[in-house]
C-alpha cells in the first residue's frame, strides 16, 4: 500500500512522465512528414499499374530540396519521385523508367541511383515503373547491422516498462 499522499504524487509523476515519452517516440514513427499525402485520389496509367499490383498510390509528384556544403561553399540541389505508394503499412517511392536514362541492372547501379531517395524519404524502397513495358520492379535495400523497425520497437519497450511498472507499484502496496 502507498505510504502517504506524497508517494502517489511521484508515482502520478512517473506516469505522466513516461506516457509523454511513449507519445514522444510513437509520434517519431509515425507518418514520413517528408512526404506531401494527397487528400484527392491519383488517377493515371502509372497509379492504375501500381493498383493492379496491390499498391495504394497516396500522393504525386514529390520534390526534396537539399543543402550540400562543401567548406564554405553552399550549394543546393533536390531530389524527385514521381509517386508515393504504400502496400502493407509500408511506404515505396515511385520512379518511372525514362527513355534518356536507361536502368542499368547492378548493386552500384541501384546504389546509386535510388540509395539517397530511400534514406532521404525513409521508405521502404523504390518501386521502378516502366509505363511502355507496364513493368514494375521493387528495389529495396539490406544494409547489415542497421535496424530497419524505424522506432516501433523502441514504443512497444516503453509501453511494456509502462505496464511493468504499474504492476511493480501495485505489487508493493
Amino acid at each position: 500500500m502507498l505510504r502517504d499522499d506524497g508517494d502517489l504524487l511521484v508515482l502520478a509523476l512517473l506516469v505522466i512522465v513516461i506516457v509523454i515519452l511513449f507519445v514522444r517516440a510513437w509520434n517519431r514513427a509515425g507518418w514520413n512528414t517528408t512526404i506531401q499525402w494527397s487528400p484527392v485520389p491519383i488517377r493515371g496509367e502509372v497509379p492504375a499499374l501500381l493498383e493492379e499490383e496491390g499498391y495504394e498510390v497516396v500522393a504525386a509528384k514529390q520534390r526534396l530540396p537539399l543543402q550540400i556544403y562543401m567548406g564554405e561553399k553552399k550549394m543546393e540541389s533536390r531530389l524527385f519521385v514521381d509517386f508515393v505508394a504504400q502496400k502493407n503499412n509500408r511506404t515505396y517511392l515511385v520512379i518511372q523508367a525514362k527513355a534518356k536514362q536507361p536502368l542499368r541492372i547492378s548493386g552500384s547501379a541501384l546504389r546509386d541511383r535510388f540509395l539517397a531517395h530511400v534514406l532521404a524519404f525513409q521508405a521502404t524502397g523504390v518501386l521502378f515503373v516502366d509505363p511502355y513495358t507496364g513493368t514494375c520492379h521493387t528495389v529495396t535495400f539490406s544494409i547489415p547491422g542497421i535496424s530497419s523497425s524505424r522506432g516501433k520497437r523502441g514504443v512497444l519497450s516503453h509501453l511494456v516498462t509502462l505496464v511493468l511498472g504499474i504492476l511493480i507499484a501495485i505489487w508493493i502496496r
